[in-house]
């Protein structure tokens, strides 16, 4: 097949790279723009880009994609199909219709379930067991097309987010040349998706990532799971008069609750080699112990090495 290929992340370079093993003439590669990043703002071409110069293929890079001399383009290519994975701005009924097997998206998720930006994170987040990719024929509502190959995959216990994406990244290029392949040959089979069990998963922010400690510890170990690489969970030590912000980068449960103490959530419990326990929600059957920290501004470290170095005492309070 003649390929426009669309996509911005490092979860959306498997698929680029599978459609070019499996001799698709992939004909432009088109992407989000350098973006400045770090303390020295210094701009960085996105992941796909670099892959694609790797492969010598044409990129174009839009601000908008949906302006007149790319959608130009696009009419002048003719490509047999458009592939979108995590590509990053929202596509117009322009685009969607113009190639013979119309645009094909890569989904992050068993839809109808977790629509949207942060389908990953949300499926981990919410103590979810399994989850998987979905390839969809592209429309403007949201995550909403027919569903044509869906492949399912366990999630760790412990697995975060980030980990999590490396893994659906693969299965996303292995359900794209299925996809495309049961396109060619005619055989594909277009599924509605029901309306009524969709869900949601909204784009993350920094502030996201603000733990509540008023729940029981499964779920705040799946939530700092859920933000990890990106927002991250965040909490502020408080110590006295003074508080520091904390990033939580790796947490375990174990261990039953103090809740017959009646300590107040996000109280530290103890400390010891295994960490620092922190008192959870009255009715959590176990106890949450922080295993890996990073303090704002600094290196992350083992929670024992914080507590050692930064006058962490039993009875203080993360908020």
């Amino acid at each position: 097949m003649n390929v426009v290929f669309m996509g911005t992340p490092d979860f959306a370079v498997p698929g680029l790279k599978s459609l070019v093993e499996a001799e698709h003439n992939v004909i432009t590669v088109i992407t989000q723009t350098d973006k400045p990043k770090g303390r020295r703002r210094q701009l960085c071409a996105p992941p796909v880009k670099n892959v694609a110069l790797d492969l010598d293929l044409q990129i174009i890079q839009p601000e908008n994609v949906n302006d007149e001399i790319i959608v130009n383009k696009l009419r002048e290519i003719n490509p047999d199909v458009i592939v979108v994975a995590a590509f990053g701005q929202m596509i117009s009924s322009k685009i969607l219709d113009l190639p013979r097997y119309k645009c094909i998206n890569i989904h992050a998720s068993l839809l109808p379930e977790y629509r949207g930006a942060a389908p990953i994170n949300w499926a981990v987040v919410n103590g979810e067991k399994e989850t998987g990719i979905t390839s969809i024929v592209l429309q403007e509502k949201m995550d909403a097309g027919e569903m044509i190959v869906q492949k399912t995959t366990k999630i760790g216990p412990d697995e975060t987010a980030g980990e999590l994406e490396n893994r659906l990244s693969l299965l996303g290029a292995e359900v794209l040349i299925e996809t495309l392949r049961q396109m060619e040959d005619g055989i594909a089979e277009y599924k509605p998706q029901d309306d009524e069990s969709a869900t949601f998963a909204p784009k993350l922010k920094k502030k996201n990532g603000l733990i509540d400690w008023n729940q029981n510890a499964e779920d705040l170990h799946n939530f700092v799971r859920g933000m990890s690489p990106w927002p991250i969970a965040y909490t502020n030590l408080k110590r006295n008069t003074s508080k520091e912000r904390i990033m939580i980068l790796k947490t375990e449960k174990g261990g039953p609750s103090s809740a017959e103490l009646n300590k107040i959530p996000g109280t530290i419990e103890d400390i010891s080699d295994r960490g620092i326990k922190v008192a959870t929600k009255s009715d959590s059957t176990c106890g949450l112990w922080i295993r890996e920290v990073k303090p704002e501004g600094k290196r992350s470290m083992s929670a024992v090495d914080f507590s050692r170095g930064h006058d962490v005492k039993v009875d203080y309070l993360f908020r």
